[in-house]
């Protein structure tokens, strides 16, 4: 994030902006995946104090690091029990993940676009940057990629060929993961799924642009 914005000419009110909504969102995210969790029968996780909108609580310091400097982060891990869920519900805590960017990504276009039909140019193009990254995390997080949410998720819903490649993946480290993420992108399928989440938060917030 430092690195794509520090030629901007309005590079502090953008830094300021963006790494408010990220912040946010890296929290959100850990939250609604803990309200989705309990809802589905599992509470562990909120009893362990994750369900709090508290920063120290959720964010994991390498990861609000890497955010400020690339724009890639995360928070901490959730300690999901399985066991509390029945079925396929597991994944659908972890595919609260990325819903939750893209729930903070539809709220930063919003204000955007609000402050674009004020004339606030510099603050429209700061949270629909925001608004992006939000995007970005979403669609990263949705890849069949151990520790992602994807991956999680494919983990508890795949067949045993979908759960070996993951594990293969896995069994890599670092170098597995950045090398899946990089094929992924070659392959232009997160650039696809970028445009197609935008195109639709675009699309449903048409409305407002004509009530000012």
């Amino acid at each position: 994030m430092l690195l794509s914005l520090m030629n901007d000419p309005n590079f502090i009110t953008k830094f300021l902006i963006v790494g408010i909504v990220m912040i946010i969102a890296l929290i959100f995210h850990n939250v609604f995946q803990v309200w989705v969790a309990k809802k589905l029968g599992d509470p562990s996780p909120s009893n362990l104090g994750y369900g709090k909108f508290d920063p120290q609580t959720q964010l994991e310091p390498t990861g609000l690091i890497l955010m400020a400097i690339f724009g890639l982060g995360w928070p901490k891990q959730i300690p999901i029990n399985g066991r509390n869920l029945r079925g396929n519900k597991e994944a659908l805590v972890w595919y609260a993940g990325p819903l939750a960017y893209l729930i903070v990504a539809f709220f930063a276009t919003a204000a955007g676009l609000i402050f674009f039909k004020l004339g606030k140019t510099v603050l429209y193009s700061a949270f629909i940057t925001a608004s992006g990254y939000a995007i970005l995390h979403a669609v990263i997080n949705l890849l069949p990629v151990y520790p992602l949410d994807g991956a999680k998720a494919a983990l508890v819903w795949g067949n045993n060929d979908i759960r070996r490649v993951i594990r293969q993946i896995q069994s890599w480290g670092l170098l597995g993961f950045m090398g899946a993420v990089i094929i992924l992108q070659m392959l232009g399928i997160t650039s696809a799924l970028t445009v197609f989440f935008n195109s639709i938060i675009f699309n449903i917030l048409k409305p407002l642009l004509n009530l000012f």
